[in-house]
C-alpha cells in the first residue's frame, strides 16, 4: 500500500474525505488523537494534523497524480500534494510509525505510564513502543513529546502519567 498525504483547506476537508472514500480503491483517513483539556477535566478529539487529508491506495505515484488530475471540479480545496524527491507516498519508516500509533479507526489514544529516575515508563498505549523515543511529557497537558519528525514537525501524543507503578 502507497500512503499520499494531501494539503486541503480546513473548511473543505471533510467533503475532500468522503469525495475520495467513494472512489473505488482508495481509503481516505484524517489521524485524530486523543487529547486531555484541563480547564474542562476531559479528553477531546482533534486532528494530529490540521489540514491534512491521507489517502491509501495500491496507485503508484504517476497513477495517482494522474488520478488527481482527471479529478477536476471534485478535487477543490486540494491546496497540495506534498512531495519529498518527487515522491509523495510516505517512507515505509512514516508507515510503519503511523501503523503503531493509530488504531483501526485511525485514532491515536492516550498512552499511560509513571516516571522512573527521571525516565518515563509507559505501561500502556501506543507510547508502549515509542517509550526510548519520548524526550519530555507535560502532566498538566497530558501530553508526550517525541524526538520523532512527521510532516516537519515533532510528534506530540497524549499520556496520562501516574505517582508510581501501577
Amino acid at each position: 500500500m502507497n500512503y499520499y498525504v494531501l494539503f486541503c483547506q480546513s473548511l473543505k476537508i471533510d467533503k475532500l474525505y468522503q469525495v475520495f472514500n467513494s472512489k473505488e480503491g482508495i481509503e481516505a483517513f484524517i489521524p485524530k488523537m486523543e487529547r486531555y483539556i484541563r480547564s474542562k477535566d476531559m479528553i477531546v478529539l482533534i486532528n494530529m494534523f490540521p489540514g491534512y487529508l491521507f489517502i491509501k491506495t495500491k496507485m503508484n505515484q504517476i497513477e495517482f497524480d494522474t488520478f488527481l488530475l482527471l479529478m477536476n471540479e471534485q478535487r477543490d480545496g486540494i491546496i497540495r500534494e506534498l512531495k519529498k524527491d518527487e515522491v509523495s507516498a510516505l517512507t515505509q519508516e512514516e508507515i510503519y510509525l503511523l501503523d503503531n500509533l493509530l488504531d483501526d479507526e485511525y485514532l491515536l489514544r492516550m498512552s499511560k505510564g509513571y516516571k522512573v529516575n527521571g525516565k518515563t515508563v509507559v505501561i500502556e498505549g501506543p507510547l508502549k513502543k515509542l517509550e526510548k523515543h519520548i524526550v519530555s511529557v507535560d502532566k498538566k497537558s497530558h501530553e508526550a513529546v517525541l524526538n520523532i519528525q512527521f510532516l516537519n514537525k515533532k510528534l506530540k501524543a497524549g499520556i496520562e502519567m501516574q505517582n508510581s507503578k501501577v
